[in-house]
């Protein structure tokens, strides 16, 4: 544990209570009408980011790439992929964001690099040249049958759940990737590739980032031996995901991961570094069955100052307030036992996940989530789009795009759906883009759906972003504040209160589908903030709030004298 005497009274920090915006920049902005999106697209929307009270924004990968996991197989850590822009068009970017007051966050992708990085190109050509070793190299085993050679081990990757292994002629070895076949793995036990990877976060330091999300960290360390995965015994083939065939229990997530995390982390904290706070976000999908061990050892392990995992409960866990309940009270009291430098991460949808409408059901229910959201502690992601309630968009086979895809054999539609482009207007292509297409369809209700309607609705979705990033804004409660669950004796009302000083605030979150009138033993001055539209009718009396279904509510507490 971390002793607060000792390390002395930290100041609240740009992390603590921020709003950041996930963009994925192929789907966000296009100005040079190809039909992607781009840096400059991105600079030219910061006034529009400011409007929510976005504190920091997040871009998904924008690196030289072929592409073949669209971004995420990396050719050059160090530059901007051409149907991005340029590397003047980044800076640009991070000039006009900190006008805006607006911090950069980009993707670190540790475990793999592209088969065309400059790395991989020069350690496949022999057993024993300069990058020979920065990769994960085995021999193969050889079929007594057929003489053909065997991949060493029963690991899969991670996107079609095929074998993780593919065979190279040049060293008549196989080579391991985690995800697609053209992402060979990092070998992070060797100490070149680790001081080459503290090196590409320098270069971006210095030009002015302001932190990284670590992607797919878990895959970083794997057991010594790379000895078999153990075989799933509920895994149904045909209906279930290839990859969990197996269990996964040798092919990632070894400890070692979480040094191999400090020694990133160290970096944010050097001398040069030192001016303003660095942070980073670590990418780790919990097992199942005890997320919040998983969670807490992250915190543990990896300096809490300047680095913390992503909390995706708002992705795994059931809408159900029981469940919620139980999570926050023991998170938040396991964070404030250990230390207070420890910043939630709270993201309820990503790039990899279906959206929050079409994941909750209902838009009600992702109305309520979004309050949900915006009034937890540290920080708050916000994948781009789901502040107009964008939902999962059909794509034809014929344009289906990603490689995920391939690896699901009932729903052969990968993560598409949940990446298509920003609907800006109602005009061609909802005013994403003048090109004659666009790389992913339309969401076939964008004249409808979009920002500039929204806009002009005061009960929209957008509107209740808006609401609800300004009052995050302005409130020191949500903000900084202590988060103190409470129990108001309906198993579908979840309420917990935000305080900090005189201020207090208690949101109220009804689950279920009926209305509700819970009498509580909180003392409340008004009601400040319906997920409903319904300020004015959800306070009963002092001590009783009235909840439609899947209402949530920001109430301001009396202040005892």
């Amino acid at each position: 544990m971390i002793n607060q005497s000792a390390e002395g009274s930290h100041t609240n920090r740009w992390p603590e209570g921020a709003i950041v915006y996930h963009i994925y920049p192929r789907s966000f902005f296009d100005t040079n009408g190809d039909g992607i999106g781009d840096l400059p697209g991105i600079t030219a929307q910061l006034p529009y980011l400011k409007s929510l009270h976005v504190n920091a924004i997040w871009l998904s990968p924008f690196y030289p790439s072929p592409m073949a996991d669209f971004g995420y197989d990396i050719a050059d850590y160090c530059d901007v992929d051409p149907m991005f822009g340029t590397l003047d068009d980044f800076k640009a970017l991070l000039a006009a964001a900190a006008k805006h007051d607006i911090k950069v966050i980009i993707d670190l992708v540790p475990n793999h690099t592209s088969d065309e990085h400059e790395w991989f190109k020069q350690s496949r050509t022999s057993r024993d040249n300069e990058y020979a070793d920065w990769y994960i190299w085995r021999d193969a085993i050889i079929n007594p049958d057929t003489y053909l050679p065997v991949p060493p081990n029963n690991w899969r990757d991670a996107l079609t759940g095929e074998s993780a292994w593919e065979w190279s002629k040049e060293r008549e070895q196989f080579y391991l990737h985690s995800f697609d076949v053209k992402q060979p793995d990092l070998n992070w036990s060797n100490p070149e590739v680790r001081i080459a990877i503290q090196q590409t976060m320098r270069f971006w330091l210095d030009l002015g980032v302001d932190g990284f999300r670590v992607d797919a960290v878990y895959w970083m360390a794997k057991e010594p031996l790379l000895s078999d995965d153990g075989i799933n015994s509920e895994y149904v083939e045909g209906e279930d995901l290839k990859y969990n065939a197996v269990t996964h229990n040798n092919s990632r997530g070894w400890p070692a991961v979480y040094a191999y995390l400090s020694e990133l982390a160290d970096v944010l904290e050097e001398p040069k570094y030192q001016d303003k706070l660095r942070f980073m976000i670590t990418e780790a999908y919990p097992e199942r069955h005890n997320p919040l061990a998983a969670y807490l050892t992250f915190y543990v392990a990896v300096n809490p100052r300047v680095a913390a995992p992503f909390n995706f409960e708002g992705v795994s866990l059931p809408w159900e307030a029981g469940l919620w309940r139980k999570f926050l009270k023991s998170f938040h009291v396991a964070l404030q036992q250990f230390s207070d430098y420890c910043i939630p991460s709270y993201a309820f949808g990503n790039h990899d996940q279906p959206r929050m409408l079409d994941r909750l059901g209902s838009a009600d229910a992702a109305r309520a989530a979004a309050v949900m959201l915006l009034t937890l502690p540290g920080m708050a992601f916000i994948y781009y789009g789901e502040e107009i309630g964008m939902h999962n968009v059909h794509i034809p086979p014929e344009f289906v795009m990603d490689p995920a895809a391939r690896g699901d054999p009932l729903h052969t539609i990968g993560r598409d759906p949940e990446r298509t482009p920003m609907q800006w207007t109602a005009d061609t292509h909802a005013g994403f883009s003048e090109a004659d297409s666009t790389w992913l369809p339309l969401a076939d209700d964008y004249t409808t759906n979009n920002v500039a309607v929204q806009s002009e609705q005061s009960g929209s979705f957008l509107s209740l972003y808006r609401q609800l990033g300004q009052l995050r804004a302005g409130s020191k409660a949500l903000r900084y504040g202590a988060i103190h669950v409470h129990d108001v004796g309906d198993e579908d009302v979840l309420c917990f209160e935000r305080s900090e000083g005189d201020e207090k605030l208690a949101i109220f979150i009804n689950f279920g589908g009926d209305t509700i009138t819970c009498n509580t033993k909180l003392r409340m001055q008004k009601i400040i903030v319906s997920s409903a539209g319904k300020v004015e009718t959800a306070l009963q009396t002092e001590d009783s709030v009235r909840l439609d279904p899947y209402e949530a509510v920001v109430a301001v507490l009396m202040v005892d004298n």
